[in-house]
């Protein structure tokens, strides 16, 4: 067996702690990937603290990049020393993974949040006891990791892993948003809304402006709503036309103020909570679409109006991931980003490994949009 170093939460709510592990030998559908970097999300977050449900001791992480070491038997599209972004998991052989769907796979909870490997094994060992690992199939906050094949997204070895790791999840998540489910251009959205100005919130505004600059004549209005007015000051550098913080202004007058009372065309929900969905859903205008990428705890429900929902021919949806494949997505924006026209850079903070706990609670506490640990 190979070592490694892991950062485990060790039971809920406890600190990460820095330990060494052994990896279980690489399957054929498996690579072997020595990092780089690795984001830090709030979904790391959320299982630490219980909301969505994992098993402990667990290693966690789902936004490494870094240069592939080994591959097993049936990895026929990688090989030693590519350079790979490392995203989501999915079955591969489920009605939605043959449509090219997989952000949907059938198995996608427990080929992400399942702790294991599909078969029942683990990726990582300890003579402690068990370690449950393989989130989102990468478990990145374990160098060397072994990842799932479906997990790893080649990409150009010009850019800096230290940079695009980020793309693997929030940011692909937010841009896709946009991307592949407002659909700007084709839907003719004049009106947009992002709630929550986080990694995810910025990354759609960020692809919003960027169709808007593409494509005259849409997304004259693109709306930042947050409680923070860092945040909030930060959108519109990133691309927002207007601001809003409803505990100074209210909310619904402002929309209707901005759209003419006319409402809005898209709106997008990026911190997952309820109240703020709901809001969401209320101000959206005829044939309008909102969208939920925020990940409430599971079991939450949100309102809808039905009548007004049948009426106006309006829409409410889930987006996972951005709705992208990420082995074609990921490079898209890594493109984005090396022509100047997605600057992630700008909201990210490099930390050591060692300082995890430390970037966790600048992340928190608002300091830092997307924290970057330094493997090297």
């Amino acid at each position: 067996m190979l070592s490694a170093t892991a950062l485990i939460i060790p039971e809920k709510d406890a600190a990460f702690e820095l330990v060494n592990v052994e990896l279980d030998t690489l399957q054929p559908g498996e690579v072997l990937v020595k990092l780089n970097a690795t984001g830090i999300c709030h979904t790391d977050l959320a299982v630490r603290h219980g909301h969505i449900p994992m098993p402990f001791p667990v290693v966690l992480g789902h936004e490494g990049a870094g240069v592939v070491l080994d591959v097993g038997t049936n990895v026929p599209n990688l090989q030693k020393g590519d350079h790979v972004v490392l995203s989501y998991n999915y079955c591969g052989s489920c009605r939605s993974c043959e449509m090219g769907q997989t952000w949907h796979c059938a198995k996608i909870f427990a080929c992400n949040f399942g702790g294991q490997r599909l078969d029942g094994s683990r990726t990582m060992h300890s003579q402690s006891g068990p370690i449950y690992g393989c989130f989102f199939g990468q478990s990145s906050f374990c160098n060397p990791a072994i990842v799932q094949a479906a997990s790893c997204v080649k990409v150009n070895p010009d850019l800096p892993l230290s940079v695009v790791c980020a793309l693997g999840c929030g940011f692909q998540t937010g841009a896709g948003s946009v991307f592949n489910v407002v659909k700007p251009a084709k839907r003719r959205v004049r009106y947009l809304a992002i709630f929550g100005v986080g990694g995810v919130g910025f990354a759609a505004i960020m692809a919003a402006r960027y169709l808007a600059n593409e494509n005259p004549g849409i997304l004259d209005v693109i709306i930042a709503v947050d409680y923070n007015d860092e945040r909030l000051n930060m959108a519109k550098e990133f691309g927002a036309t207007h601001v809003i913080n409803p505990q100074k202004d209210n909310l619904r007058d402002r929309v209707a103020q901005i759209t003419k009372n006319e409402n809005l065309d898209a709106a997008v929900d990026c911190t997952g909570a309820i109240p703020v969905v709901n809001d969401m859903i209320g101000l959206i205008g005829p044939g309008g679409m909102a969208i939920t990428v925020g990940g409430p705890a599971p079991g939450l429900t949100a309102s809808v109006d039905v009548f007004d929902m049948l009426i106006g021919a309006k829409t409410y949806r889930g987006c996972h991931q951005g709705n992208a494949y990420a082995k074609e997505f990921i490079p898209f924006l890594a493109d984005l980003y090396a022509r100047g026209k997605l600057p992630i850079e700008k909201l990210q903070k490099t930390y050591k490994v060692s300082d995890i706990n430390l970037a966790t609670q600048d992340m928190l506490k608002g300091l830092v949009v997307k924290p970057i640990l330094l493997w090297d």
